[in-house]
Formats: structure tokens, C-alpha cells, sequence
């Protein structure tokens, strides 16, 4: 049994076949000395597994990374992809009970010598992560060869390969200033490798370039400018805009912008107790962003036992962020335990407390509050001092206690006494009684008969799948359209249908689910009901769904609320005669439906 599990990313060799502008290494990737790298490579590795092994540790995931690994000879690669199965293999079901599937190697690539290693590749199953510029008149500026020969032609002919091999690929690219100063451009270049090329750009990860002393070093000052915040929103903003509604959606929302999300390492509290990059000369690091850094260097395998590398690794990490502090922003998001304030090692770059994608992680979230929540004002409190206390332990404990501020959300004393409550207001007034009636409105959907009743009282959420063309019919009481309404022919049913596409209006500034329609049938147009007898009405609502078809989107929920014009005019009177009322209906009572739409 082991009792710990790592991500290992193994550095066979810092070669590189290639002069990229911004390249974070610096000048390891001129430095390395080829030949030895290989003659080591193997060994380094199987020597480092045996010692994670003999340690209690298992490495969950090994991916090969560079400089660039396709620079080693065929024969090498061969062992290192038939050693990395044969791990997997060996450790099939302890990684299967930690919910990792890993079964073939990975590694990180160029393309630059993909064609000649493609059936070595294919024969391990590699699955490959291809690196390139866009928009593509930059990989042709900036990904040169060391004789600083541009080299694009041969980078399409080699993603036309890649598009047609067999096993797991996917595209990376990062993106500084330069890269973002013309974005119709880079979303031109996407539509081209897709379309074109026939590259599933859903399979796509961007990244942005950060500042790096050991580039300067190399580089001099004729080094790429890392986008601003700004930047990064418009880029968003506009690829949201592009590919929102089109077969990319699912690789917008999914894997493009994943590097800002939870399940990187980006976003560990301390990366340092779990991700290690070791290198064939056996020095472990952080990670490439941390390689050649000495603060980012751990140890090495052949000198250190294992766990006193992986202990390391934490008190580094953890004493980086240490030293940039705990940023007043970060301490009071409510999306802190999300993100945990991100990459150390950007942080010692950019001398900066906070995340470089702050902004934009933000913006994700609020996009996705299904996927990542905001913390409640407590929730976040709590996990601000328990960050505060294990990251930043000197600021949890020399600070004096905060002092006592004024509550920032007053309520009225009496809001909880009995008679104040909504069931007691509700039980008090008729009309009320018939507006959250949970028998005045009935959806008959493919058949089956669903009393819908108010959200406020809703044990629990129910959502469900409708397909074009689906029937679905609503049923509703006689009875309804004669409350509150001195004749029920100036009545009308009333519905409203949401769309949870958060969108911030009124004078509040509260986010709120965004409109798409509202509609009014008056009730003479009701139709008597064919299934609950004399007592209902009915109003078919399969076409008027189908007819706003194309406001539904993949993977956003769509809530429809039901009510008459006159029981609706007589909840905003009750809101403005009565405070207790209004207080706890600031969100839409009316009997509702949540659904997904697939067309």
C-alpha cells in the first residue's frame, strides 16, 4: 500500500531544437548536453521510481516534458514509454482506486521531428500535447530554430499528422501582449486548424507568458511582454463571443482556460506537498516554471532520501508564499479556497501577493457558479483564517484580534417572531394562498403529470432534459385567473423563461439569471384540459419552447415561472404594503420549471 501520491513530471533531457523568444529556461536549453542526458535518462528514472516505491510514494502520473523530448534518440524514448506503461501497469489498481486511469505515456512536444517518432509514438499510445504559437504568423516569428529559420509549413503538415492520429492529443499555446494585440486573428487561426486541418480544437489549452529572470538573462530586454488583466478579459470575452453556440463551446468551457481552474496545480494550496519535476542529472524542481530556480529546487534523488526532497518541497513552497504575503484582496474573495491565491512561482516573478489571471479566474467562476460556488460570508471567513493559519501562520498569530465592526446586513428584530414569517403571511392572506398553491398549475410533460410549486419552498431541486419537440403542456385551475381579478376575461397567463446566464442590473447590482421571454395568453385563449378534467385549463407549450430553440445553450440550465397577470401585480403590491413580505421574496416566488434543452 502506498501512502502518498505525486504527479511526477520527468525532464529527460533541457535540449531543445528550437530558439523560442519567451522560453522560461533561459539558456538550459543551449546548455544541455545531449549525449549524456541520453545515456542517463533511463536510468535516472527507473532509479527514482524504485525509490518512490521503497518510500510509500506513488507517482499517479508521469509525463515527459523538455526542453524537448523528441530531441533524444529513438531507442531511449522507446524505454522510457515502455518503463511508464509498465509502472502504470504495475500500480493499475491502487491508481484505479484513486480515480486515475493513466494507462500510456505523455509527453510535451514541439512537433518539430514528429513525423519520423510518430509510429513509435503510436505503437506506446502516447498521448502528446503539441506546443504552438497563435496566431500562426507569430510561431513563425517566434518558434524559429536555432538558426532562427522559420519553420511553419512543416508545423502544418505535422497538426495534419497529429489530427489524424489514433490516440489521445491535444494543442497548447501561450500568449503574451504580442499575441493578443491582434485576437480576430488568433480566432481566425483556430477556426483554420479545426476546419481546415481538421485538429478537434476542443482539445485545446491556453497559457500566458509571465515574466522570467532566467529568459532575461538569455534574452536581453528583446523578450515578449506578458498581457495585462485587461487583455486576458478581452481575449475571453471575445473567444466567449466567437465560439459560444458552435461545435467549440465544449472546448471554451471545459479545457481551454483549464490551466485557471481548481484541477491544476496552479490553484494548490501548496503545490509542493504533490507536484515534482525531476530531471535526468536527478535534481527535482517545482515545476518548468521553476526550473534552474534555486528556490524551486528540492534536492536530488541520487544524493536525498524521497521524503526529505517531498518534505522540502513543501516548506519552499509554502515559504514563497510566505515572503509575497497575504494580498488584502485575496483575504476577503469569496473565491479564495477556489484559487488559494495561485502560482508560486509567478508570484516570485511578478513580485506579486496574488494570482496574474485574478481577474479572469473571477470572471470563470461567476460564468460557472455551479461548477465553482462563492463561499458564503462564513464559509469564506472560515477558510480565510485557516489559509491565514497554515500558509501565513506569522500573520495568524502576531496580529491583535480584529476589532469588532458593524454588522454590514440589519435586519428588523421582529423579522423572526411567528406572525412574520412566509408561511404565516401566506396563511393569513387568500390571495397568497392561491399564488403558492402547489395544485393551481400542472406540467404534463411527455405524459407524466408534475405539480409545480413555488422555489422558495422547494425541499429539493429538481431539474430535468427536454429534447426539440418534446410535449409539454401546462394545466392550470379556473379558479386561478378569478383571484385578485374582478373579471377573469382581463386575466392572462403569465410566464417568465430565465436563462442561468448570470447578468447584473437594477439598482441593487445584484446578479441575477438572465431573461429571455416573457409571455401572455389571455384566458379566454386557454384551452379546456384534455387530461384533469372540468376544473383545468390548459395552454400547449411545445412550440413556443421550440420557437426560442436557439437562446438555449449546452450545459445551461433554463428556468421557466408560471403565474397570472393579476396574482403577479398582487405580489408586488404585498411587497411594497409589507417589509416582512418583501424581505424574504427578493427572489422570484412563482411556481417554476428548470430544465435543459437539447435541440
Amino acid at each position: 500500500m502506498m501512502d502518498r501520491a505525486i504527479h511526477l513530471l520527468y525532464v529527460p533531457t533541457l535540449c531543445c531544437n528550437l530558439s523560442c523568444s519567451y522560453c522560461y529556461l533561459g539558456k538550459q536549453t543551449t546548455e544541455a548536453a545531449l549525449k549524456t542526458d541520453a545515456g542517463r535518462a533511463v536510468q535516472t528514472l527507473r532509479h527514482t521510481l524504485d525509490a518512490l516505491q521503497a518510500a510509500g510514494v506513488l507517482a499517479f502520473n508521469v509525463s515527459l516534458h523538455g526542453g524537448e523530448v523528441t530531441t533524444l534518440p529513438p531507442p531511449v524514448l522507446d524505454e522510457l514509454f515502455s518503463m511508464i506503461r509498465a509502472h502504470y501497469l504495475q500500480h493499475f489498481d491502487a491508481l484505479n482506486a484513486l480515480g486515475h486511469r493513466k494507462s500510456a505515456p505523455h509527453i510535451k512536444t514541439n512537433l518539430f521531428k514528429f513525423a519520423p517518432l510518430v509510429e513509435l509514438f503510436d505503437r506506446h499510445k502516447v498521448s502528446i500535447s503539441a506546443s504552438i504559437d497563435l496566431p500562426l504568423s507569430l510561431h513563425a516569428r517566434h518558434r524559429t530554430t536555432r538558426g532562427g529559420t522559420d519553420w511553419l509549413p512543416r508545423t502544418l503538415d505535422n497538426i495534419r499528422l497529429l489530427a489524424r492520429y489514433p490516440h489521445a492529443k491535444k494543442i497548447s499555446a501561450t500568449l503574451s501582449a504580442e499575441h493578443l494585440a491582434d485576437i480576430p486573428a488568433l480566432v481566425k487561426d483556430i477556426w483554420y486548424l479545426h476546419r481546415e486541418l481538421g485538429f478537434d480544437m476542443n482539445q485545446f489549452n491556453l497559457m500566458f507568458a509571465f515574466g522570467s529572470e532566467l529568459n532575461r538573462a538569455a534574452k536581453g530586454e528583446a523578450v515578449l511582454t506578458p498581457c495585462t488583466p485587461a487583455q486576458q478579459q478581452a481575449l475571453y470575452d471575445a473567444l466567449s463571443q466567437e465560439f459560444m453556440g458552435t461545435e467549440l463551446e465544449e472546448g471554451l468551457r471545459r479545457n481551454w482556460f483549464d490551466e485557471f481552474k481548481p484541477s491544476y496545480c496552479t490553484n494548490a494550496a501548496n503545490c509542493g506537498e504533490r507536484f515534482y519535476l525531476l530531471q535526468s542529472d536527478g535534481a527535482v524542481y517545482s515545476c518548468v516554471r521553476g526550473q534552474g530556480m534555486e528556490a524551486f529546487r528540492y534536492g536530488n534523488v541520487f544524493d536525498d532520501p524521497i521524503l526529505d526532497i517531498l518534505d522540502n518541497g513543501a516548506r519552499k513552497i509554502r515559504q514563497i508564499h510566505q515572503a509575497q504575503g497575504f494580498d488584502s484582496d485575496c483575504q476577503a474573495c469569496d473565491h479564495l479556497s477556489t484559487c488559494n491565491t495561485g502560482c508560486a512561482v509567478v508570484k516570485v516573478q511578478n513580485q506579486s501577493g496574488k494570482s496574474y489571471t485574478c481577474g479572469l479566474q473571477k470572471t470563470i467562476y461567476r460564468g460557472n457558479p455551479l461548477s465553482y460556488p462563492a463561499d458564503t460570508p462564513a464559509e469564506q471567513r472560515e477558510y480565510a483564517l485557516h489559509y491565514q493559519q497554515t500558509t501565513h501562520p506569522s500573520l495568524a498569530f502576531a496580529q491583535p484580534p480584529a476589532a469588532p465592526t458593524e454588522p454590514q446586513f440589519l435586519l428588523p428584530n421582529d423579522i423572526a417572531e411567528p406572525k412574520n414569517t412566509l408561511g404565516a403571511l401566506i396563511a393569513a392572506d387568500p390571495v397568497l394562498q392561491m399564488l403558492y398553491s402547489e395544485s393551481a398549475f400542472v406540467l404534463e410533460l411527455r405524459g407524466e403529470l408534475l405539480a409545480l410549486d413555488s422555489q422558495l419552498f422547494k425541499q429539493r431541486r429538481t431539474q430535468h432534459t427536454l429534447v426539440n419537440g418534446d410535449p409539454l403542456v401546462l394545466h392550470l385551475r379556473r379558479d386561478v385567473l378569478q383571484a385578485n381579478c374582478p373579471e377573469a376575461i382581463r386575466n392572462t397567463l403569465y410566464l417568465q423563461l430565465l436563462r442561468d446566464t448570470p447578468v447584473v442590473y437594477g439598482d441593487e447590482r445584484r446578479t441575477k439569471q438572465e431573461h429571455i421571454f416573457t409571455y401572455q395568453l389571455y384566458a379566454n385563449c386557454l384551452e379546456p384540459s384534455t387530461r384533469l378534467g372540468e376544473d383545468y385549463l390548459q395552454c400547449d407549450l411545445t412550440d413556443l419552447l421550440a420557437l426560442h430553440r436557439v437562446h438555449f445553450r449546452r450545459g445551461v440550465l433554463n428556468n421557466l415561472f408560471v403565474t397570472t397577470l393579476f396574482l403577479r401585480e398582487y405580489h408586488y403590491q404585498k411587497q411594497k404594503a409589507n417589509a416582512f413580505y418583501h424581505v424574504q421574496t427578493a427572489n422570484l416566488p412563482f411556481q417554476n420549471f428548470e430544465f435543459h434543452y437539447l435541440t
